[in-house]
């Protein structure tokens, strides 16, 4: 099942990929997260690709071009991914992030843990 929910005790939008995504599927889910944002007021996005296979290149570039770009201008200060124990899925995670990072304009960082994505994120809450 992919999703989108806000999670009030992380003060985050949690979204979850699941399996190979074809682009709108990919897309849905992305602008579900970034509407999500906008309404709770949020500035974290904790995102499990845990179950997600290779990220196609045409969402890898549409990411990058065009939901990034419109993520920072929604607030979206840090990201936290659940990646794939799978390489290839691993690999496709962060490729597809690789240019968000470089501009660093939101903090991204990898966990294995969903816990320590967690802490991670509730650290990040300011207080």
């Amino acid at each position: 099942m992919n999703t989108n929910q806000v999670d009030t005790s992380l003060q985050a939008v949690v979204a979850t990929y699941n399996g190979f995504l074809k682009h709108p599927e990919f897309r849905e889910i992305a602008e579900g997260s970034l509407q999500l944002i906008k309404q709770s007021g949020f500035s974290k996005i904790l995102v499990d690709t845990r179950q997600t296979r290779v990220i196609q290149k045409e969402s890898q570039e549409w990411i990058d071009r065009d939901w990034f770009p419109r993520a920072i201008r929604a607030g979206v200060k840090q990201m936290a991914f659940l990646t794939p124990d799978d390489f290839f899925g691993k690999m496709s995670v962060e490729a597809t992030n690789k240019q968000a990072v470089l501009v660093g304009e939101i903090d991204i960082q990898y966990f294995t843990s969903i816990n320590a994505a967690k802490r991670w994120l509730l650290s990040k809450n300011g207080h």
